[in-house]
């Protein structure tokens, strides 16, 4: 559930540069490379989750909250380092060759090349400048929900090409918690309320998250390649109402020219909790379909190494407990710069 959630939060503040391949190679000279972008966003966001002043209060617990609708400009970038004698490379930023699949973690880690085609990736994550909120007790109602900080921490292994081939395997892992969780404090202190002590605890958020991804990218002729992806997330909180699985399957289609990229992203995401909710009486199952596009032109006006990206995205999430129903779109236009 929350990697999720941080994993949209990074999209919503961090929408990303350019597309390339499934693992791009390394530099054959020694030296510094990346990236840098500055888009402007619209973003559209209902979720009784959003922590946006205009969602601050609620009347109910069995609706989806407020739509908010935000311009803002989002910067952001890559820089690495490259040791081409021993094919190895340092990084930190969004990596490109994630982007086309829609994932957008800011990590730091290195990289290294097997002489069999074998990359070997590590990295911490999730770096980003900008503090993650939550709300300190999501079920307040008729008043104002106080926001609290989500602090985290992982790391993410990787074996990219293994054998030259398409096949690459991730495993990620964060820990995640909460400067004040007080899930379900109002609603325990109401006369008559039917919640206990113990229910406060089924409702922590602090959690460890687990997952492992697979994927098998196919090329399609000279300029397209079509990957199909499988994620594994466990979800293990504090809280029993709050713990889940989920499984992920996702497919990912990237064409690439010689100055036109674009790729198109289909995905559908089921998670089921491992115990009901206190406050709504139930055991949590969403079912979240997502598509992600973005549309790239390389070099315009004939500017070299500048690209023009457009991004796109819409996701859903349906829930048998109506407070956890959402939809979020995304949409954003950007001037980058390869070095």
């Amino acid at each position: 559930m929350i990697i999720y959630r941080l994993i949209l939060s990074i999209i919503c503040v961090c929408l990303t540069a350019g597309l390339t391949v499934a693992q791009e190679p390394l530099p054959t000279e020694s030296g510094f490379s990346g990236y840098i972008e500055i888009l402007g966003a619209y973003i559209s966001t209902n979720s009784q989750l959003n922590t946006d002043s205009d969602n601050k209060k609620t009347d109910s617990l069995d609706s989806s909250g407020e739509r908010v609708n935000k311009f803002r400009p989002l910067p952001l970038g890559l820089l690495r380092y490259t040791f081409a004698d021993i094919r190895t490379q340092f990084f930190m930023g969004v990596l490109p060759e994630n982007v086309a699949q829609g994932q957008f973690l800011v990590e730091a880690g290195a990289r290294h090349i097997l002489s069999n085609g074998t990359g070997l990736r590590a990295s911490v994550i999730p770096l980003t400048p900008i503090a993650q909120k939550t709300w300190e007790d999501p079920f307040v109602i008729g008043q104002d929900r106080q926001r609290t900080d989500i602090d985290s921490y992982g790391f993410k292994l990787a074996a990219e090409t293994i054998l030259g081939t398409g096949l690459t395997v991730k495993y990620g892992w964060v820990r995640q918690s909460l400067d004040d969780e007080k899930s379900g404090t109002l609603l325990l202190s109401q006369p008559g309320s039917m919640l206990t002590p113990d229910d406060l605890d089924d409702l922590d958020r602090d959690a460890h998250f687990h997952r492992l991804t697979t994927e098998y990218s196919f090329q399609i002729g000279r300029r397209m390649r079509l990957t199909p992806i499988l994620r594994y997330t466990r979800g293990d909180a504090d809280g029993d109402a709050n713990s889940f699985h989920a499984l992920t399957p996702q497919l990912s289609f990237l064409y690439f020219g010689n100055q036109l990229q674009a790729s198109v992203n289909v995905s559908a995401k089921a998670e089921w909790y491992d115990s009901k909710h206190p406050v709504f009486d139930k055991t949590r199952r969403d079912f979240s379909p997502g598509l992600f596009a973005i549309m790239g032109y390389k070099n315009p006006f004939g500017l070299k190494n500048f690209r023009i990206d457009w991004f796109n995205a819409f996701f859903k999430s349906n829930s048998n407990i109506d407070f956890y129903e959402s939809s979020n779109f995304i949409t954003a236009v950007g001037v980058g710069y390869r070095f």
